[in-house]
Formats: structure tokens, sequence, C-alpha cells
């Protein structure tokens, strides 16, 4: 009984490793988002080159899911997650010393690259180190770790830039060191990520795929919730700084962070109190809090109010913590045995194309209409597409799950 006990404390020490790098991983994505105001004001740069700094991070992590998916499957579960942590300390160093825009587009692309290499194996590596090999809470797992850390990045760099030494330094520098540490940890339990796994030759030919004729319709409700959600959620992301600084009286990165924080908070609290919620009811609530904030962040934008944006900013986590939990469980349950990574990496590059080239094109509209006008026109766009998605998922809400 006390090995037994032993030996599930070291599987789950190998869950918490793979978790702990995902969600580290994916803070860094959003870290810098407080940040952009201040290189805005110490680089003199347009709207649209934040949505270039903003989308180099997506346009690494595409090649990464479309070539690179199943490259877990040759190398193994552990090497894929040093490889990740080694190339987010890369970008996280080159974004410290970055002194224009061209080296910090550089460094976005290397960290996106890593993390598109960890999502697709972390799914799988999550369900191999659980201590009952559970697919389901890996899939909640990794929804969560994405999205929560995804709110936490902006309040993690926000706070350290607010203290005021070096501002666009040392928040990369503590999370280098967290990184460090993360590393660590993955060493320790590196026999636990080192298998089961099919050794499959190594191939960088595209590996996407959709399931089956009769579980597809599923698949691409997921994949357009996954789509939605990076949407929102990056236009939030790449915008909103901007909008804060000149619609609040209050100054400096922590605001940003707090504003953040407040998805964050709603975000984590949807996850931990309704992870069992059927998922296409999941995925219904999530586009209509998604809805709600895309009106209430055009209505505190014409009205400049400060609540509205906060209570839209609420909205954002509610819409994130349902929508991302439901449509990667969706997405798990649609996919063959036999083409798991490969239709989960259909799935998430499905998802990352909604934080790409809609957000250069509202960062390009912004430098010709202007940020807010641009901003409006976007959120009708994407406010139609989740009432369509909501509709679509509504009659599906009574269905039997089936894995």
């Amino acid at each position: 009984m006390i090995f037994a006990t032993r030996s599930q404390l070291g599987r789950w020490g190998g869950f918490m490793a793979v978790a702990s790098a995902l969600g580290l991983c994916f803070s860094a994505s959003s870290l810098p988002t407080p940040l952009y105001p201040l290189y805005q004001t110490a680089w003199g740069i347009q709207p649209s080159a934040l949505s270039y700094i903003f989308t180099a991070y997506m346009i690494g992590v595409l090649p990464s899911l479309i070539c690179f998916g199943r490259l877990s499957d040759t190398l193994g579960r552990f090497r894929i997650v040093m490889i990740s942590l080694s190339m987010l300390m890369l970008g996280l160093f080159l974004s410290a010393i970055a002194s224009g825009i061209t080296l910090l587009i550089i460094a976005r692309f290397i960290i996106g690259f890593g993390n598109g290499l960890l999502t697709t194996t972390s799914v799988v590596a999550l369900a191999e180190a659980h201590p009952k090999r559970d697919r389901h809470v890996a899939a909640v797992t990794t929804s969560m770790a994405i999205s929560v850390a995804f709110g936490l990045g902006p309040v993690i760099g926000g706070s350290l830039a607010q203290i005021g030494i070096a501002p666009l330094i040392l928040p990369y520098i503590v999370v280098f060191a967290a990184a460090l540490l993360n590393m660590l940890l993955v060493l320790k339990y590196r026999t636990l990520l080192m298998g089961p796994y099919i050794r499959a030759p190594l191939s960088i030919s595209p590996q996407l795929a959709l399931p089956g004729a009769a579980r597809r319709g599923t698949f691409f409700l997921a994949c357009g919730s996954g789509f939605a959600t990076f949407a929102v959620g990056s236009l939030f992301a790449s915008m909103v700084p901007s909008l804060l600084r000149t619609a609040l009286p209050w100054k400096g990165p922590l605001v940003v962070g707090l504003a953040f924080l407040l998805m964050a908070s709603a975000c984590v609290t949807i996850q931990l109190t309704q992870r069992n919620v059927h998922p296409f009811r999941g995925m219904v609530l999530g586009m209509l809090g998604f809805i709600i904030a895309v009106t209430l962040l055009v209505a505190g934008l014409a009205v400049h109010n400060v609540v509205v944006l906060a209570v839209g900013m609420l909205s954002v986590g509610v819409g994130q913590g349902y929508a991302f939990m439901s449509s990667a469980v969706i997405a798990g349950i649609s996919a063959d045995e036999g083409r798991r990574t490969a239709n989960m990496s259909t799935y998430f590059l499905a998802a990352y194309m909604g934080a790409t080239a809609p957000i250069i094109a509202v960062g390009l509209l912004a430098d010709s209409i202007g940020l807010e006008p641009a901003i409006y026109v976007y959120s009708a766009l994407i406010g139609c597409l989740m009432l369509a998605l909501a509709i679509l998922a509504w009659p599906r809400q009574a269905d039997p799950l089936r894995g």
C-alpha cells in the first residue's frame, strides 16, 4: 500500500510538471500585454505595430502545429517539454534585450513556436502522466492552464513593470527564472514523461486531419468555438491596453494588469466550478459570454465608462472559461483514436487562426480609421459568428458524450 501511494504521488509529479510548464509558457504569451503602451511611448509605434508584435507569437505557433504536431511521437514527451521550455527562455532573453520592434517580433515568434510544440504534446502527455490516464481531466487541465495563464500573464507583467525598475526588462527576467525552475522540475520527473508512446519516424510534413464523417460536425463546432475564443481574447489582449491608456484616469502597466486580473479570475472560477458542465451547454454559455463582452466593450468605448469596461473584462473571462474548456473536450471526444494528435493539431490550428489574421486586420484598419471604429467593425463581425455557433450548439446540449 505504501509503494502504491508513492507510485501514485510520482505520477502526479509528472502531471504537475507538464501542467506547470504549460501554464508558464502561456503566461509568457500574454506577458507583454501591459507593456505595449510603454513600447508605444519608448519606440513611437502605431497600433498596427502592436498587432504585429502580438501576432508574431501566433504566427510562430502555426508552423509548429501544422508541421511538428507529431514530433513528440518521435522524440518523446519529455524532450518536447524541454525543447519548449528552452525556446521560452531564449525568447524571454531576446525580449529583455530588445531595443526595437524587429528583435521583439523575433522573440515572440520563438516563444510561439515553442508553445505550439507544447500545446499538442501536453494533451497527450497529461493523459499519460495522470494516475488514471484520464483524457477528460487532461483536456480540462490543458484548457484551464492555457486560458488562466493567458489571463495571469498581464498581471505578472503589469505588476513587475509598475515597480519602475527596468519595466521593459524585469518581467522577462522573473519569468526566465521561473522557467529555469520549471525545467528542473521536469528533469526530476523525466522518467514519468518518457512513455509509453509509439515511436513514429520523423516527419515535418503537415500532420493535420479531420475525424471520421460521423464525428466531423461536432469537431467543426469545437474548432469554431476555439477560433472565437482566441479571436475575442486576442482582441482584448492586443488592443485594450491602448484603450485603457486613453479611457481611464489611472495610468501605468499595473492598471492593464488588474484589468486582465478580472478576466483571469472569472476564467479560473468558471473552470474550477463548472468543469463537469455538458460541453455543448458550456459552449453556448461561452458564446453568450463573449457576445456580452464585445457589446460591453463597444459601449464602454462609446461612453468611456470604467465600470462598463470592467464588466466587459469579466464577461471575457466567463466566455473563455466556458468556451475553451468545452471546445477542448468536444475536440477530444470527437478525435479518432488512431489520429488523435493530428486531430488535436487541427483543432488548435483553428483556434490560433482566430488570433492571427483578424488581429492584423483590425490593427491595419485602426491605422486608417482609428482604433475605436476598427474595434466596432471587428466586434460586429465576431459577434455574428459567435451567435451562429451558439445557435448550432444549442440543440446538442442533451447529447450523450462518447469518447
